[in-house]
């Protein structure tokens, strides 16, 4: 009877360490998915925010600008602007005014001192009133110091989630291949770098997170990105390629337009530009590829 009872109480007590054992591993491995799940989180708006500052650098090489216009500051000499006020006044009045002025010299001992007056203007930020072609590599060499050190804290975090390694060290080789074609002022190879350094970030997305819709962006924007790049040599051929690739992977977006109800007019939006740039491509039309490109990659950043 006493072996019965403690043989009982044995596998009560094996069946009670078996679910409490359960129980803890069931906790650990929940705690574990949930750690993953917030660094997935933490990664996609890391390269997000990678993604947007490659974009907006590849812009400023073009001077495309989202906004219809921009504020151009001067400093103007004090001394120029009255001068260009009187002409074409009376040469009495210009007499009188040169006296006056010799009298407040005399008063003040000095009259050699200028001043600078800040005017500012709006100007037109249309691409087909864009006549700069020049660009601002100071502004460039400060962008690319900012991603070199954003990098650091998003390179760790895609180590923690085993990104591949050896696409992880391109991404710091192509940034030292930039800074040297903006050395160089090489518009062409920094663009084409550029491009680059985008394509690894889309490949980054699609080993660090699980939003399907997302990684499908990623390189749409890739590959237009690409086609923009090569534009700049105007290889038509290359262009073309890189749109309908673009396209063909926008194809699952728009496929998918029933997970992305809040989105649609963007989606259809989107679609309409990237077949409007086939257009601009059958006709080597640069200037109005460049309006679709600015709209449409304005539209995919909203997605």
């Amino acid at each position: 009877m006493k072996k019965y009872i403690i043989t009982i109480i044995i596998l009560f007590s094996l069946i009670i360490l078996s679910i409490g054992g359960y129980f803890i591993y069931s906790n650990a491995k929940t705690n574990e998915g949930s750690k993953v799940d917030t660094l997935r989180q933490k990664a996609m708006s890391e390269l997000q925010y990678l993604s947007s500052n490659i974009i907006l650098m590849m812009n400023e090489i073009n001077n495309i600008s989202y906004e219809n216009y921009k504020i151009i500051n001067e400093e103007i000499d004090s001394g120029s602007a009255e001068q260009n006020s009187s002409e074409g006044a009376e040469k009495q009045e210009q007499s009188e005014e040169n006296s006056k002025s010799t009298e407040s010299e005399s008063s003040a001992g000095n009259g050699n001192n200028s001043s600078t007056i800040k005017s500012s203007k709006i100007e037109s930020n249309s691409i087909l009133e864009n006549t700069n072609n020049e660009v601002d590599w100071d502004s460039l060499k400060s962008d690319i110091e900012i991603m070199y050190s954003a990098w650091t804290t998003v390179l760790m975090d895609l180590t923690s989630l085993n990104v591949n390694k050896d696409n992880l060290l391109k991404y710091n080789d192509k940034l030292d291949a930039i800074v040297v074609d903006i050395d160089k002022k090489d518009k062409q190879s920094t663009l084409l770098n550029m491009a680059d350094l985008y394509s690894l970030i889309a490949s980054f997305a699609k080993e660090a997170i699980n939003d399907n819709n997302e990684i499908t962006l990623f390189k749409v924007k890739c590959n237009v990105l690409y086609s923009y790049a090569y534009l700049e040599s105007e290889n038509w051929e290359k262009v073309k390629e890189y749109v309908n690739n673009a396209k063909t992977d926008f194809n699952n977006i728009v496929n998918n337009q029933v997970n992305n109800i809040y989105q649609i007019d963007i989606v259809n939006k989107s679609y309409i530009l990237i077949n409007e740039i086939e257009k601009d491509i059958s006709n080597k039309s640069k200037k109005t590829f460049y309006i679709n490109y600015e709209i449409l990659i304005q539209e995919l950043e909203n997605l």
